[in-house]
């Protein structure tokens, strides 16, 4: 599989819950890249790279009841953790034109990748 870039992503790592009284549906925005070995973020606040991932899924979440997001769970090597991405481009309409599933297919063709591989 090919690296993939994915320019204006959003970020959260963790459900955005109405009490959680945030403005943005998003926590952070940056550079998604999936590549052959890992999936990494890279935002204005934070670096996230996951390499073992244990499930994914494509809904909506939280308190944005507009965008569906990529939800990822992996094991970030001391316990488990999730990760949200949806997205951002066009001010978040990108994701309501497709974007987020271009995202979850490419983060499927990377499992589906690394599986083969170990095979």
């Amino acid at each position: 599989m090919a690296t993939r870039v994915f320019t204006t992503v959003w970020y959260l790592p963790r459900e955005n819950r109405w009490g959680d009284l945030h403005v943005l549906a998003y926590g952070d925005a940056g550079k998604l890249t999936v590549g052959e070995s890992a999936i990494e973020f890279i935002g204005r606040k934070q670096t996230v790279v996951i390499t073992n991932i244990l499930g994914v899924s494509y809904g909506k979440q939280g308190r944005d009841f507009v965008n569906k997001w990529v939800k990822i769970e992996y094991d970030d090597g001391s316990s488990p953790a999730v990760a949200f991405f949806a997205d951002g481009s066009l001010r978040g309409w990108g994701g309501i034109f497709g974007g987020t599933k271009r995202i979850l297919n490419t983060v499927q063709e990377h499992i589906a990748g690394k599986n083969n591989t170990a095979l």
